[in-house]
């Protein structure tokens, strides 16, 4: 594997090999992609801990406030076109199944 690093970087990671701090320059990268696996695995802990809160606790709105905001802003002429019997038939309006018998 080839690391492109800025210039800066490179010889303050040289330097770092040269005063004795690592044995050499692929010991650096070891310890610097390590610490960045670290980061990356806290980042995700904390994304999946956030994840698993209700939505009013991490300031969110709930989503049935969510679905009432973005239904008020349908018209009611795309809500009268919808077929009455959508919920009931909704296979047969997505997926073009034949429709249920209706008791």
């Amino acid at each position: 594997m080839t690391i492109h690093l800025p210039p800066n970087i490179e010889s303050s990671i040289q330097a770092a090999v040269y005063r004795g701090r690592f044995k050499s320059v692929d010991d650096a990268m070891t310890r610097a992609a390590t610490l960045l696996l670290q980061e990356l695995d806290q980042e995700q802990a904390a994304t999946a801990a956030a994840a698993r809160q209700p939505a009013a606790t991490q300031g969110g709105k709930p989503i049935w406030e969510v679905f009432q905001e973005l239904s008020a802003s349908v018209p009611d002429e795309v809500w009268d076109a919808l077929p009455t019997d959508l919920s009931e038939q909704h296979d047969h309006y997505i997926y073009g199944t034949p429709k249920r018998p209706t008791a």
